[in-house]
């Protein structure tokens, strides 16, 4: 095995540390405020960036965080001088000024209740928002509903839908658009896209669909300053940004970029990828193959914006005037939030200014390689890191990575715990399977009825192929994944003989038992991925990694939150048994303090930990 000569210069508490993520941005008196995840404390600040600083908004007892649908998002937004934001210990709406000059104070108490997507009413001075009602003992309901500014009375404006999402207001507060949903569609499959006129007092008057009733999925619909409202629709393979218009919704003048997505599975509310500069050009944030950029549309052209940093991914999109700000996310140092002069050309060294991050780790890390292998009629894209120095002709230990999908993505942008990985010698092959977002509808919907086949088939290829380039020591080849990736791992050892070993971080085992007790906003996806359980119960037992736990023969280390919601503590705790039964090796640990996601510090570095530990004990077992 291969080992580097140097110490090793990142501890996991260190990976761990470096993390950072930000989120939900909006300009205030030239400066940005927005959400930063805080590593060392587990929480989201509200801060302002300013000069490289950034200043927290809040006390420390506070956490910036939504849980509608359970990943929550959009859990803050600007009311003149104060920002409304979403407590996440009572997920309550509260209110507090910009300029600390006093204590946060709530604004809602509607007790065991939860609210995402806070929007700005400034001609009612009210907040529109998403809610999610538990109270009524049965499964959550969900509705939009107004805010009282003064009062914090909530009011529901439209429910019926099985789910809510994106509310806009046009900028003359005449009318409110909407993205709605039922089951068993999930957002990325099946919406529609909805408008209303509000009279005086903010009550919808007669709502209207826009959209056909195709299978579409509508996403981020925007008013422009001139008041056209904006969407992005997949109906032609791929999302892109359409208007609104007497005859229907169509496309923008000229042709878009091929192959490009201009948003991303929306997991969570909030999402932000266009927005309109001074000069009301449309300015938008676009994916391909893995990696993002910049395009302008102006008039019946589309065309690309250069920056001069070259970030691999970029989201959470702003514009005030001649000023746009994002979050950067880079391959070869840490995330940050990136403001842009977009009259600037790329040419002008200050073209773009990093307001908070980007900071070059202190050793040379370890670059992302973009790749594919054939698999049926796609190529399965992955991003493919090996430690630095590595001799070209030494097949190296690989651990497949497989994202919480599965309809999610993963980027080539700097991860501190890759770098942990290849630090001690490890290459990391991280899979886009199909099912993956970014890379076309038709890609995106692979997984229908075939989830634990198909990623299976994908993240089995890739591990073959880098073991038949030498790459890969085929006696080492382990393979992780989180969420809907530890499904895909326990599924893979339980089809694939390639695997030595894996690790299932709050990974799916037993799929019918997720079907009756999972949460709302996934308690239908299992039937499109798998099959109906109550007629096809046949399917789920084959899918099942519990039910087939006796195909597995290598080790597994498995890691579970005992709050977590989504996966129940249950599911690897039965699991694991069985495997114990059967006569694997197997690693347990639990977090009593963590959900569906490990938040605290010192458990994600103990997993690091535990993690290299185990692999090690398989490779030195030979």
């Amino acid at each position: 095995m291969y080992s580097p000569e140097a110490e090793h210069p990142l501890s996991a508490d260190a990976a761990v540390a470096a993390l950072h993520d930000y989120s939900t941005l909006r300009f205030y008196r030239g400066d940005v405020i927005g959400i930063s995840f805080d590593a060392a404390s587990g929480r989201n600040r509200l801060c302002r960036f300013a000069q490289a600083n950034a200043v927290s908004l809040l006390p420390d007892s506070f956490s910036v965080r939504s849980r509608v649908h359970e990943y929550g998002g959009g859990a803050w937004c600007l009311v003149n001088d104060h920002a409304c934001f979403i407590n996440d210990s009572d997920q309550q709406v509260w209110l507090s000024p910009l300029d600390m000059s006093a204590q946060p104070e709530p604004l809602t108490r509607s007790k065991g209740n939860r609210f995402a997507d806070l929007q700005y009413d400034a001609i009612r001075n009210r907040l529109i928002a998403v809610f999610e009602a538990h109270d009524s003992g049965e499964e959550a309901i969900n509705s939009l509903v107004s805010i009282d500014l003064e009062t914090g009375d909530v009011e529901v404006l439209v429910k019926g839908a099985d789910f809510y999402s994106s509310p806009v207001i046009r900028p003359d507060g005449n009318q409110l658009a909407w993205i709605e949903w039922d089951h068993p569609s999930q957002p990325w499959r099946c919406t529609r896209l909805m408008l209303a006129q509000l009279d005086q007092q903010g009550r919808l008057i007669q709502p209207r669909q826009l959209s056909d009733k195709g299978d579409v999925a509508w996403a981020q619909p925007r008013f422009s300053p001139q008041g056209v409202l904006h969407v992005v629709g997949d109906r032609r393979g791929w999302w892109q940004i359409e208007m609104v218009t007497e005859q229907g919704i169509r496309p923008l003048a000229g042709v878009s970029p091929e192959h490009t997505e201009f948003t991303t599975a929306p997991w969570q509310f909030g999402l932000s990828t266009y927005a309109w500069d001074a000069e009301g050009h449309l300015l938008a944030l676009g994916q391909s193959e893995g990696y993002s950029r910049l395009w302008r549309h102006e008039g019946d052209d589309w065309q690309p914006v250069e920056l001069s940093l070259m970030p691999a991914r970029l989201h959470a999109l702003i514009a005030d005037g001649k000023r746009l700000a994002c979050v950067a996310e880079f391959s070869d140092r840490l995330s940050g939030i990136l403001a842009i002069d977009s009259e600037l050309t790329p040419d002008d060294p200050d073209q773009c200014e990093l307001l908070r991050g980007g900071e070059m780790p202190h050793y040379t890390p370890s670059l992302p390689l973009s790749l594919s292998v054939p698999v049926a009629e796609f190529e399965v894209p992955f991003f493919l890191y090996r430690p630095v120095g590595a001799p070209s002709g030494q097949p190296l230990p690989l651990i497949i990575w497989t994202h919480g999908g599965p309809t999610a993505a993963t980027a080539p942008v700097f991860k501190p715990a890759v770098q942990f990985w290849t630090q001690r010698g490890f290459m990391i092959a991280d899979v886009n399977y199909r099912g993956s977002t970014g890379y076309g509808r038709d890609y995106r919907l692979q997984l229908a009825g075939k989830w634990g086949t198909s990623d299976v088939e994908d993240v089995e290829a890739v591990a073959s192929d880098l073991i038949a380039q030498g790459l890969a020591d085929s006696e080492a080849v382990f393979i992780r994944g989180n969420s809907a990736g530890g499904y895909t791992t326990l599924s893979a050892l339980c089809r694939s003989e390639l695997f030595r070993g894996g690790a299932s971080l709050y990974g799916v085992s037993d799929p019918a038992r997720l079907n009756e007790l999972t949460h709302k906003f996934e308690s239908r996806y299992l039937h499109w991925l798998i099959g109906n359980p109550e007629t096809e119960p046949e399917r789920y037992t084959a899918c099942s990694p519990l039910e087939q736990a006796h195909h597995i023969g290598v080790p597994v280390i498995f890691f579970q939150g005992e709050q977590d919601r989504v996966v129940l503590p249950q599911q690897t705790e039965v699991m694991a048994e069985r495997l114990r039964a059967n006569g694997v090796r197997v690693e347990t640990h639990y977090f009593a303090d963590e959900a569906h996601g490990f938040r605290q510090p010192e458990n994600q570095a103990l997993v690091l930990e535990r993690e290299l530990a185990f692999y090690r004990s398989i490779i030195e077992s030979r």
